[in-house]
């Protein structure tokens, strides 16, 4: 995985008694994250229906399964992460493929997110205090294998540990979608059901992780259906737009990548996303990248599923 080490991160100019700390709009940042998101989508898009994946191994699951990259994904994170380092560049950025970036001219945009309408007090945050966390490609297994509803981009920003925007965007959909949200400003994108045909509880839940913890969680919690769908991101937009009930995974696999940009937009629209003890989870630039006690995610009664969970 990728880390970018901030040198001067405290970049301080003292002139007579005045200190200037860097400081950054993250309004301007969610904008650029937007932009940057629809073109790596292109990009994956473009790698896809090329047909040369140029898949490798990077490693297996405790259960053996395979664990893929695509140049899709590299290509994708080199992206995302040149365009933020243009516009900022000691930004702090955790991104889930290792692989080097090469110098563009590439400037996103910064205006998309109406700055009337971003909080006060996201407007000028110190550099140092956010951390940008990029999933290029959630979902690389589904994408391998053609199962490409699945596939999202995630980029998830964080201040002082604590996840306040995000950007999902789906490539594959038609047309493509892009979902954010800015905890104090809303949510756009979505689409989220009044209605659904079934009325008991329903849970999604891993479709290729699964083990003996994961099922003893899901037989705790009386539910009507059970869904099975590869994607972090993706199983966490059906929690967001009510398709599910509750996002079930309590045990390791998801990384902090895969959880912090569906965290905030949930955040943002008065959801939870928790690990399975109903613990917060923190976004540090030096955290462990490891989710190593699963996650939860849901609208509403969280607290009760937690117990249950653990009961």
């Amino acid at each position: 995985w990728y880390q970018r080490r901030v040198r001067g991160q405290h970049q301080k100019q003292l002139i007579g008694i005045i200190i200037i700390m860097a400081t950054i709009n993250i309004g301007e940042l969610l904008s650029a994250s937007i932009d940057l998101a629809q073109q790596a989508g292109k990009l994956i898009k473009d790698i896809y229906f090329s047909g040369d994946l140029k898949i490798q191994i990077k490693g297996y699951t405790e259960n053996g399964v395979e664990d893929p990259l695509t140049q899709a994904d590299l290509k994708s994170q080199q992206h995302i992460v040149s365009g933020l380092q243009n516009r900022w560049k000691d930004l702090p950025i955790v991104g889930e493929e290792q692989v080097e970036i090469p110098r563009t001219d590439l400037m996103p945009r910064i205006d998309i997110v109406p700055q009337e309408k971003v909080p006060d007090h996201f407007k000028q945050v110190p550099l140092e205090d956010v951390v940008v966390f990029i999933d290029p490609l959630d979902a690389t297994r589904e994408f391998t294998k053609g199962h490409v509803h699945c596939v999202i981009t995630l980029i998830g920003i964080s201040v002082k540990g604590k996840p306040v925007a995000g950007v999902m965007y789906q490539p594959f959909v038609e047309p493509p979608r892009t979902i954010w949200g800015l905890v104090g400003l809303g949510v756009e994108g979505i689409h989220q059901k009044s209605e659904r045909d079934c009325e008991g509880l329903i849970i999604i839940t891993t479709a290729s992780h699964n083990n003996e913890k994961v099922d003893r969680a899901i037989k705790k919690v009386e539910h009507e259906k059970l869904i099975r769908a590869g994607g972090a991101g993706y199983k966490a937009l059906q929690i967001i737009e009510n398709n599910a009930d509750l996002y079930l995974f309590p045990t390791d696999g998801c990384k902090l990548w895969d959880t912090c940009a569906p965290q905030a937009i949930l955040n943002a629209l008065g959801g939870v996303l928790t690990d399975s003890h109903g613990r917060e989870i923190l976004y540090f630039q030096d955290s462990d990248v490891h989710v190593r006690d699963g996650v939860v995610a849901s609208m509403k009664n969280h607290e009760h599923f937690i117990r249950q969970i653990n009961s």
